[in-house]
Parts: C-alpha cells; structure tokens; sequence
C-alpha cells in the first residue's frame, strides 16, 4: 500500500525536521544536487554539520499489510510480521546509486544513510512534520550494512 505523500514532501519534512532538532546549525544550506550531480554522487542531500558531513538517499517505503507480502510468505525473513514497511532499491543494471554510495561511505564512513519513513499515512505524515518527529520517526540504513549487501537488488523492510 502506497503511504499517499511523495519522496519530496518527506525529503523537505525529514531535512527541516532533522536540522531544526539539531543541538548544532549546519555550516551553510542543504545541498540538494540536481539530477545529473545525483547521477554521480548517489545522494539526494548533503548536509554540513560543524566537521561532520551527512548525506542521505531518501527512499519511500510502502506499507505491506498482507501475510502475502514476499517476505513474510517466502519466510526470507523470519520473525518478520505484518504490517512491515518496504523500501525498493535500485536493481545495479537501472542504476549505480548504491554503488556509489558505498564510494561516498568509504569516504566520509558513519555519514551516508538511506533514510525512509516509518509513517504510514499522509495524516500520520503531517502530524509528524508539526511535532518536528520525522527525522525520528525514520529508519537510517548504511549502505554497506549486511541487508543492502545481501539483498540490494530486491525490496527490504523498515523494521
């Protein structure tokens, strides 16, 4: 099930949300580049703290409610119980994005993220955003972590 708001809406509402919570300012504005800069850097956004870089790939889930759902049927994932939140990445031959990625963690390590919301509606979305919760109410996957390794061409749940 789609959870009705956009990769943009919750990449504006985690980088607002993440920077205001912050005990330090960033050094400067957001960098978002733009598609072709994407291209060759992998990330949707860099964000300068003091001495500590971030970048974040923002990757929308979608809600899997159904005993159905893939993992939970395939017991590809067990313990896994529904409902479970899925984030698609991008198979290698459509994109090199979490190649590149893995380049940037090994430059910048503890600084790259995934990052996809575990709310699972718009109403639930803009409750968070008023509150300032969406960066926390978010999961953070490095791209090298084990699961991206194992299983980086298919579908992952945001546990």
């Amino acid at each position: 099930m789609k959870v009705g708001y956009m990769e943009f809406s919750f990449g504006y509402a985690f980088t607002e949300n993440l920077i205001r919570s912050s005990s330090a300012a960033p050094v400067g504005a957001p960098v978002f580049p733009n598609l072709i800069q994407e291209g060759h850097s992998g990330f949707d956004i860099r964000i300068n703290f003091p001495g500590v870089p971030l970048f974040f790939q923002y990757k929308l889930p979608e809600l899997m409610k159904r005993g159905t759902a893939f993992e939970v049927a395939s017991g590809h994932c067990p313990g896994l119980s529904i409902p479970f939140f899925r984030i698609a990445m991008m198979r290698r031959d459509v994109s090199r994005q979490h190649e590149l990625l893995l380049r940037f963690e090994a430059r910048y390590p503890s600084n790259v993220f995934y990052a996809a919301p575990c709310i699972a509606n718009i109403s639930d979305f803009d409750r968070s955003y008023n509150g300032a919760t969406v960066a926390r109410q978010s999961i953070f996957v490095s791209p090298g972590d084990n699961w991206a390794l194992a299983r980086r061409q298919s579908a992952q749940p945001c546990l």
